[in-house]
């Protein structure tokens, strides 16, 4: 089994009791301190080394299998209820698009956060709790619902920077200026397959947002809970609608760029089809005068000078008419 600190440097671990309006920060590696009726309990763990892991499996009393999953590599959101505790994983992203693994186990006096990257919601959590007290009157459900915010934020944050660059191909092939067709469409099956991998991961959150909903869970501690991770569902909902958006964006991209490509070609077609209006009366003319029989205008050169400002006046009087009539 791969263990999640191998090849990290990892950084301390901290933990903060909240209680009321205070925060403190305290060690809990040696014993817990005492957490009262209305304070939390809050460590949070980056890069964890196996020995954090066992410090907290000690210090909690946690089940080996919550042990087993945070050293092993999930991919996929999760909810276990282990009775006095809920392990929910939570998979956002951070640094634009990649995948960021968060681990909470929540109880009803301490929480517990586990990553491998800097996480924004942990980060503003902790600027908070050093700015303000008032943080102190979450407790840790309400942290994981900021959790499962910031996720469905992060996937919306995507989903919009993908139609900012769908625009810009939008700009470019309406006004012309694709340089290369085949570098844009290859751009494109791109997108699509990333708001395919997006979407999935976006919709394996469905079932856990979905079980915490439910007030039968023992961690559940009141209605207020449920409803929130209702609102939570709903915005799930709209987030995954946003990825259907993006797809059809791409598909609108697409057929853009297709009426962009097919305008250049008809440009083309018309530029050749005007040279061809301009060339053929010449050739004609030429050919006829070039035909091999005893006619008595040959017999004067000046007739040659004649020739030419025909197939020219000819050419300029086309010219004219595809100018008067818009073709050009």
């Amino acid at each position: 089994m791969n263990h999640r600190g191998a090849g990290y440097d990892r950084q301390v671990a901290t933990a903060l009791l909240f209680d009321k309006h205070r925060v403190d920060e305290v060690d809990w590696t040696d014993s817990l301190p005492r957490v009262g009726r209305s304070a939390l309990l809050w460590i949070d763990l980056e890069k964890p080394s196996d020995e954090d892991i066992a410090n907290l499996v000690d210090a909690f009393d946690l089940e080996h299998d919550t042990a087993d999953d945070l050293r092993g590599e999930l991919t996929d959101p999760r909810l276990a209820d282990h009775g006095t505790y809920l392990h929910v994983t939570v998979i956002g992203l951070s640094d634009g698009r990649d995948a960021a693994r968060v681990d909470c186990l929540v109880s009803e006096r301490w929480l517990v956060t586990v990553h491998e990257k800097k996480v924004e919601v942990v980060d503003r959590f902790r600027e908070l709790a050093e700015g303000s007290g008032a943080v102190g009157m979450l407790d840790g459900l309400s942290f994981l619902a900021n959790l499962f915010e910031w996720a469905l934020a992060s996937y919306l944050d995507a989903f919009e920077a993908l139609e900012q660059d769908l625009e810009d191909i939008d700009a470019k092939a309406m006004s012309g200026t694709v340089s290369s067709t085949d570098g844009v469409l290859s751009g494109l099956v791109d997108m699509r397959r990333e708001v395919g991998r997006l979407r999935r991961a976006l919709v394996s959150h469905r079932e856990v947002v979905l079980a915490l909903t439910r007030p039968e869970l023992e961690a559940i501690a009141s209605s207020d809970s449920c409803e929130r991770f209702t609102a939570l569902r709903d915005r799930l909902e709209e987030a995954v609608q946003a990825s259907r958006d993006t797809r059809e964006s791409i598909v609108g991209s697409f057929d853009v760029l297709l009426a962009s490509t097919g305008q250049r070609t008809n440009e083309i077609m018309k530029v050749l089809t005007l040279a061809s209006m301009l060339l053929l009366p010449g050739a004609l003319i030429a050919g006829v005068m070039g035909m091999n029989f005893k006619v008595g205008i040959f017999e004067t050169a000046a007739y040659f000078w004649v020739v030419i400002g025909v197939i020219a006046g000819i050419a300029v009087a086309t010219l004219a008419i595809a100018r008067v009539r818009e073709w050009i």
